[in-house]
């Protein structure tokens, strides 16, 4: 009778090569991880959606839909509004803009941002912005931060493969005391990389906005503490190239659809800085919303401009376009 209980010798050899292929598949595995894209999505300027007389609110629906559609398949990690969610400020577009976007709120880390319009067109005025999306809603989200006392700059984070990010969004034209706020935010996350949105920022021609650039912040008048508003150049002066983790300012406001320009950081970190505004467009911004596809493992962003609406993307190269990150993310 044979020996039912004798293993054969090559047993050990097919172990062996089991366990090898075994391994060798958790270490493709951890090396596709290492590599997997993710999305940060803007939406710029969405005031004419929420317009009482000829507002679109289906294409506002439609930017919001695909972004939960799409939160999953594309990794969608983080949304950062550009300012100018409203048109006049007043509490039937802000109803609007809460209907919009609520259903962002507990799904993704997302931020809004206060422009022009949010607050009103000349002198001090006080947005309602807080009563439709107060902390405790905005809280729900993965990765809150939280809110600047008695002002609307608010801040985020998240953490992809091994890597932290810092969101931040300041307010329209950031006092220097919102600036000061935003620098200890920064000096206390030392690790993360940074990305702000602030609405008014980098003009149509692609230069930071300056006191004689036209719809600069500075001339919609003053915080409602009397503070003066900055501009685009004042808020690179004094206080992104101070910070060596800066690598992104993303903005709206100005015409001319978008614009861009990458700078150089007193620690020789790479900024790169957009501004995209689609609200004069055909029906009032046709939807668009700008993806930035992050491609860790190539040291690169792809930026896509896409509407969710129309189904259709922009091509030209203010609008499609790569961006290189190896100069950015400094030890």
């Amino acid at each position: 009778m044979p020996n039912l209980f004798k293993i054969p010798k090559r047993r050990p050899i097919e172990y062996s090569w089991v366990l090898g292929s075994v391994a060798w598949l958790i270490f493709s595995a951890s090396i596709l991880s290492a590599g997997q894209p993710f999305v940060v999505v803007v939406l710029p300027d969405t005031q004419n959606y929420v317009r009482e007389d000829w507002g679109k609110l289906e294409m506002f629906d439609a930017q919001t839909k695909w972004i939960v559609d799409n939160s999953g398949p594309r990794n969608i990690r983080a949304v950062l509004h550009a300012g100018d969610i409203t048109n006049n400020n007043s509490p039937s577009e802000w109803t609007r803009a809460k209907t919009a976007l609520s259903p962002l709120n507990g799904l993704i880390t997302w931020l809004p941002c206060v422009g022009n319009h949010d607050i009103g067109y000349a002198g001090p005025a006080h947005s309602l912005i807080a009563e439709f999306f107060p902390e405790s809603d905005l809280s729900l989200s993965p990765g809150w931060g939280g809110k600047m006392p008695d002002e609307n700059c608010y801040w985020a984070e998240f953490e992809e493969q091994g890597q932290r990010y810092l969101l931040l969004s300041l307010n329209f034209g950031p006092s220097d005391k919102m600036l000061a706020w935003a620098d200890e935010i920064i000096q206390s996350h030392p690790d993360h990389k940074v990305i702000m949105v602030t609405h008014e920022y980098v003009a149509k021609d692609g230069s930071l906005s300056t006191k004689e650039t036209k719809k600069n912040a500075s001339a919609y008048g003053k915080h409602t503490d009397g503070s003066s508003r900055n501009t685009g150049q004042e808020v690179w002066d004094k206080h992104v190239r101070k910070h060596k983790n800066y690598f992104m300012v993303v903005c709206g406001h100005y015409d001319g659809l978008a614009a861009r320009n990458e700078m150089k950081g007193d620690h020789g970190n790479t900024v790169h800085q957009m501004m995209s505004n689609y609200q004069y467009s055909a029906r009032g911004g046709n939807g668009y919303l700008r993806i930035l596809k992050f491609l860790p493992s190539e040291g690169r962003c792809e930026v896509t401009t896409f509407s969710p609406f129309l189904g259709e993307s922009m091509s030209d190269d203010q609008n499609q376009f790569s961006l290189d990150l190896t100069k950015s993310f400094l030890e």
